[in-house]
């Protein structure tokens, strides 16, 4: 009776005693145990897991969410590249200096005017100090043909930039995947049919634009949607710029041209080496000083520059400014410079322009439908002339692209006579609001008039010659002179008037006059005569 009553009191005391031990407050769970459950093998974790989530009271679920998360912090934390760990400069950084050593060594391997290698290492710059920037512009690199240094310049792009992810083309799921896990630099080689008939690539590419934005998607963990950030420096290499005309805009081009010869680089191994670690750990100790600062600025704009092209070029115009005085004026006149050639109007926009310029020709206060498509058309060079599947462009095509500027077709003429065709009138707010205005060409803004050319320099006047890297009509190659580091000088325009425009000297030196021998009148294509009624007087005849 004795052991029975002895047992009873020893049960009750333990039953006591875990009534006692529920009502205590458990354990605090700690960073540490968290991140010890992640270090342990599968098995380990799977003995362990159950045990800790009793010990601090703690749903089984809520505790493996909580060690997936440290898992996926470490795994974003191993570095993907070598050269991504990368040791601040114990010493102040002097901007000048480090700036123009980048300059150099883009130059010292890639054949390109010395002014577009110095916006290359002001990108690199930007890279660095990314995350104090509101805008993300897009580095371009293009070229008309093959072999003319893109990968290289990619290459070396690659060890300068902060956190370098270089590939060969890239999927819209990796691409905004990635910049979660890691925060790159994408540095995307190859990229010469990536955006065709990819329309996810492209608005990852355009969200990225932004502080901010994102691109919402279904996470494929948990089926739950959720926002992922594409908000990271992108510097893409393609041929041409197969480009939708939103990506156009959000991008600084640097064109790339075939080296000669004569002109000497070093080669490059795509090697990482002691000179490019000490340049980034420069870049790094001068991110550190100076980026917030930087980011902060509000640099000035130069003449004409407003909307998205002076957003692309704010960071730069900052990271300028804080070199001197007189690397602030060279940013600002080479940005000009690549605003005029690269900016590729949509097709829309072109179509506007283009009307304009029927209407300058006309006294009338309307053109027909006919009139329009005979007249767009009667240049084979122009993109209307094959705008569909190779076929010219139609009164229906016609009227989809103004339909997006609210300018449709109506009845136009005299009563008798009524046709389809559009007024003028209707065109004045679209002309005013999308095209270059006369003062900005004028003041030397964006000319229409003036069209890339490849022909041979006329005369043996190297200052004035349009440069091309094949001259002479038997496919030699000649001199090529007055540009830049005598460095890949490719540059010739010609003017549809009865003088050439001299081709840009980016050291800014004064060639002298225009030689007679240039003092000629191109031939272009004559555009349809326009009647009283907007008919083409030449299917007339």
């Amino acid at each position: 009776m004795s052991d029975e009553r002895e047992g009873d009191e020893l049960v009750q005391k333990l039953a006591e005693l875990a009534k006692k031990k529920e009502s205590e407050p458990p354990p605090e769970l700690t960073n540490d145990v968290i991140i010890n459950l992640a270090g342990m093998t599968p098995l380990q974790y799977a003995q362990q897991l159950a045990r800790e989530a009793k010990k601090y009271k703690t749903p089984v679920k809520l505790l493996e969410k909580a060690v997936e998360a440290v898992r996926i912090g470490q795994e974003a934390e191993k570095l993907l590249e070598p050269h991504w760990e990368v040791k601040l400069a114990e010493d102040p950084v002097d901007a000048a200096e480090l700036f123009a050593e980048v300059e150099a060594r883009i130059l010292q391997h890639v054949v390109m005017p010395k002014d577009l290698a110095f916006v290359v290492a002001l990108w690199v710059g930007q890279s660095w100090i990314h995350q104090h920037g509101t805008y993300s512009p897009i580095l371009g690199v293009t070229s008309a043909e093959r072999d003319s240094g893109k990968s290289t310049l990619m290459g070396v792009i690659a060890f300068l930039v902060r956190r370098s992810l270089l590939s060969v083309g890239v999927s819209a799921a990796a691409l905004y995947r990635s910049i979660e896990k890691w925060n790159p630099t994408f540095v995307v080689d190859e990229a010469d049919d990536a955006f065709v008939d990819n329309p996810d690539l492209r608005q990852v590419i355009n969200s990225g634009w932004t502080r901010g934005q994102g691109v919402m998607r279904c996470d494929p963990d948990t089926n739950e949607p959720r926002r992922f950030p594409t908000f990271c420096p992108k510097a893409i290499a393609l041929k041409g710029k197969k480009m939708p005309d939103t990506m156009l805009s959000r991008t600084i081009f640097i064109e790339m041209k075939r080296r000669l010869r004569s002109e000497k680089v070093d080669h490059f191994r795509h090697l990482d080496d002691a000179g490019f670690a000490r340049m980034r750990s420069q870049l790094a100790r001068w991110a550190q000083d100076s980026g917030e600062a930087l980011g902060l600025a509000q640099a000035a704009q130069p003449e004409g520059f407003m909307n998205r092209t002076a957003s692309n070029w704010q960071l730069m115009f900052a990271i300028a400014d804080s070199l001197g005085e007189e690397a602030g004026a060279r940013a600002r006149t080479i940005a000009q410079h690549i605003a005029g050639v690269t900016d590729m109007a949509s097709a829309g926009v072109a179509l506007l322009q283009d009307i304009k310029t029927m209407f300058e020709a006309s006294t009338l206060d309307h053109l027909t439908s006919k009139a329009i498509i005979n007249n767009l058309t009667a240049d084979p060079e122009k993109r209307w002339a094959e705008w569909s599947r190779g076929k010219p462009i139609s009164e229906k095509g016609v009227a989809g692209l103004l339909h997006e500027y609210r300018i449709v077709s109506r009845n136009v003429g005299p009563r008798a006579a009524q046709t389809k065709g559009y007024r003028k009138a209707d065109f004045e707010d679209a002309w005013e609001r999308y095209l270059t205005p006369e003062a900005e060409k004028a003041e030397g803004g964006l000319d229409s008039d003036i069209l890339p050319s490849t022909r041979p320099p006329p005369c043996n006047n190297y200052a004035f010659a349009e440069k091309t890297a094949v001259d002479g009509e038997d496919g030699g190659r000649e001199k090529n002179g007055h540009f830049s580091g005598e460095i890949n000088a490719v540059d010739g325009w010609t003017r549809k008037t009865s003088e050439i425009a001299p081709s840009v000297d980016f050291n800014g030196s004064d060639p002298g006059p225009i030689p007679d021998c240039l003092i000629r009148a191109p031939k272009v294509a004559r555009p349809p005569a326009l009647g009283p009624e907007g008919d083409n007087l030449d299917d007339l005849q």
